[in-house]
């Protein structure tokens, strides 16, 4: 090829740059636009109960270490400003704290929270500037985000080795940054090699219940940030970033199947299958809460004396949950190690009859009741070809009496074929607002009002209410 003859780029990148380029709300079918609204009501109300994440005192001093401060973007619930990126690093890791940002299940990944810190940092840089994007806009960034962290999570065949949602996450982040403030295309190609390029996340985050786990979703935050502006300013980077010898699927993944999930890409939409979080822990746990839930109910087991009245409760699951959430009861657990351990938040359930942020508190982690029922309950694996599978599981509850009581779990409560109801959707919002602000009854119609406008979000002008709600 003479050096007159244009480059011809083949890596599976490009699809993604297709598809950033070539979409619009409009281009989205009606069941995507629905998706998109409802899960972005969905985050918006986890990232107002991050608030809640530990430590944010101490983020917040690291982050005025790198200035920024007064004419920065706003860090979420705490009235303060930091640089673009590091207020992205700051909210990813608040979006995703507290265990409670949706899932799509068939890939392993939780992809909203770096998407969202992302969106809205790039949507206040935006406005400062006079453009603040509409709600169809913002809504069509989400939509394409979601659409290619899943479809990457999607080919993956390989069991975890770095946490997922924050290697594909800082590719969806950049995606929906350029959807919304589109970049030329040889950029666009350069910032996904950029932010290739500062991908990270190991599962030892995961396997320790670190602060570190959810911090990984704010690096892929702040690293599609800082890729967007430095591809912007000419920075160029691998383009074999999917394919290559050294690619996704041959560093971070141990292979997989690209060209069957592009062939999938938006066949349906991703944003229309994924599953909210009834419940603040690990997705895998969540099908064992509700069936207990259930079960606790129907048998009539007393919250004061259950403890007394169940000898033993086993929770069959495929490999993939065994090593994400079965690990064993352990005494006074940090609120990580709790959110990732069956036996800690279904003993919770049938003592306190809940799980949600408050479930985490020092007094209920180091609640003996809680600690002695956990301490009976186990996780066993069963086979499962899939290495992504979450579900079937299966439940078994022996009770002091002798009486056995089994049921199959194929899938949790919150997923697409077992969704949750617009109530059951509002009110979540409704614990997470509360949990982050004052129960005054103007609180309370600021409330109602978010939900009604969030649930029209489509129809607005700009989201400049949204960045206000967000700041705290």
């Amino acid at each position: 090829m003479s050096s007159a003859e244009p480059a011809v780029f083949a890596d599976s990148i490009e699809r993604f740059l297709d598809l950033i380029e070539a979409t619009c709300y409009d281009d989205l079918p009606v069941e995507a636009r629905q998706a998109a609204g409802v899960f972005f009501l969905d985050t918006v109300g986890v990232a107002c109960a991050g608030a809640l994440a530990p430590r944010m005192d101490a983020l917040l001093e690291a982050a005025s270490r790198w200035g920024g401060g007064g004419d920065g973007v706003s860090v979420w619930n705490t009235g303060r400003r930091a640089a673009a990126p590091a207020a992205a690093l700051l909210n990813g890791y608040q979006c995703h704290a507290l265990e409670y940002d949706c899932v799509y299940e068939p890939g392993v990944i939780l992809p909203t929270a770096p998407v969202f810190a992302a969106l809205m940092a790039q949507a206040e840089v935006l406005a400062r500037q006079g453009r603040a994007p509409s709600g169809r806009q913002m809504l069509a960034a989400f939509a394409v985000a979601i659409e290619v962290s899943c479809t990457l999570a999607l080919a993956c065949r390989s069991a975890m080795v770095f946490f997922r949602p924050s290697t594909t996450g800082v590719f969806s982040a950049l995606a929906g940054m350029a959807s919304l403030s589109p970049l030329p295309r040889e950029q666009l190609r350069h910032a996904f090699g950029i932010a290739y390029s500062q991908m990270c996340g190991p599962m030892q985050a995961h396997e320790e219940g670190s602060m570190m786990l959810a911090m990984q979703m704010g690096f892929a935050a702040r690293n599609a940030l800082q890729a967007y502006d430095m591809a912007s300013l000419g920075i160029t980077a691998p383009v074999e970033v999917i394919d290559g010898r050294f690619g996704f699927f041959n560093l971070f993944e141990r292979g997989g199947d690209i060209a069957a999930a592009l062939a999938a890409m938006g066949a349906p939409w991703k944003v229309t299958r994924l599953s909210h979080k009834p419940f603040p822990s690990g997705r895998v746990t969540h099908g064992a809460i509700h069936a207990l839930r259930l079960l606790q109910s129907e048998l009539g087991l007393a919250r004061g004396t259950v403890e007394a009245q169940v000898a033993r409760i086993t929770v069959g699951m495929p490999p993939l949950g065994v090593r994400l959430v079965g690990r064993p009861m352990v005494s006074n657990p940090a609120p990580n190690y709790a959110r990732l351990c069956t036996p800690y938040v279904a003993a919770s359930e049938l003592i306190h009859g809940n799980v949600d942020p408050r479930s985490f508190t020092p007094e209920r982690l180091a609640d003996a009741r809680t600690e002695a029922l956990a301490r009976r309950i186990s996780v066993v694996e069963v086979a499962n070809p899939d290495p992504n599978a979450f579900y079937p599981q299966q439940l078994t509850v022996e009770l002091a009496d002798g009486r056995v009581f089994e049921r199959a779990l194929p899938c949790a409560w919150g997923h697409p074929d077992m969704p949750l109801t617009r109530r059951e959707r509002e009110d979540k919002f409704r614990l997470c607002w509360r949990l982050s602000r004052a129960a005054t009854p103007a609180g309370e119609a600021a409330m109602e009002d978010a939900i009604a406008w969030l649930s029209a979000f489509e129809q607005a002008g700009d989201c400049l209410a949204l960045i206000d709600l967000l700041g705290g």
